[in-house]
């Protein structure tokens, strides 16, 4: 019991990291900014942010809502987003009823599948959220992670066709996307 609570807080911790991770992304995808090797910065100062100021959740809590350098406030839905995140992975974790002290390979597969979607979902619906445009680079990430899935699935012939709804729904918004750029477009071509 005790080593199933350590493993939650794991969990845990993990999804509060992802939802960092994923308040990033959602801010420097549709600026087109680099998101892996580009370091954190203050998007009101441009300070680059040191380690102590991006440990998720508790950065926030002890610099007080503010930026160390510059002492602007920052937005409440950092820490609003890092710790729905962390308690909603944490749910999913536990909702999969994987025993982390037996785990299969076919289990690691589908926790790394199930983060890399949750990852998918968060972030698009967060650029959605604050740009109200559907990111294609993002779409094309969870298509690609689900036709990986699906693949590995049929090769050990387990069902796909939910999965292949969920990709189905995913091409759906890709073409929607594409059908308003057009638009858009067009739109612009006439003025």
């Amino acid at each position: 019991m005790v080593v199933q609570i350590i493993i939650y807080i794991i969990f845990f911790i993990i999804g509060i990291t992802m939802g960092s991770f994923f308040s990033l992304a959602t801010y420097r995808i549709p600026l087109k900014q680099d998101i892996l090797h580009t370091r954190s910065y203050c998007p009101k100062c441009n300070h680059k942010l040191e380690f102590l100021d991006l440990i998720p959740v508790f950065s926030y809590l002890f610099l007080n809502g503010k930026c160390r350098y510059c002492k602007e406030k920052i937005s409440s839905r950092y820490i609003i987003m890092e710790i729905f995140s962390g308690l909603l992975y944490l749910f999913i974790v536990i909702s999969l009823r994987v025993n982390f002290l037996e785990i299969t390979s076919y289990e690691i597969i589908k926790l790394i599948y199930v983060t890399l979607m949750y990852a998918t979902i968060f972030v698009f619906f967060g650029i959605l959220k604050e740009t109200k445009q559907i990111s294609g680079e993002v779409l094309w990430f969870g298509i690609i992670t689900h036709i990986l899935y699906i693949t590995y699935l049929y090769i050990l012939n387990i069902s796909v066709y939910r999965y292949i709804i969920y990709l189905g729904l995913m091409c759906i918004l890709l073409i929607w996307k594409q059908i308003i750029k057009n638009r858009s477009k067009n739109e612009i071509k006439r003025k």
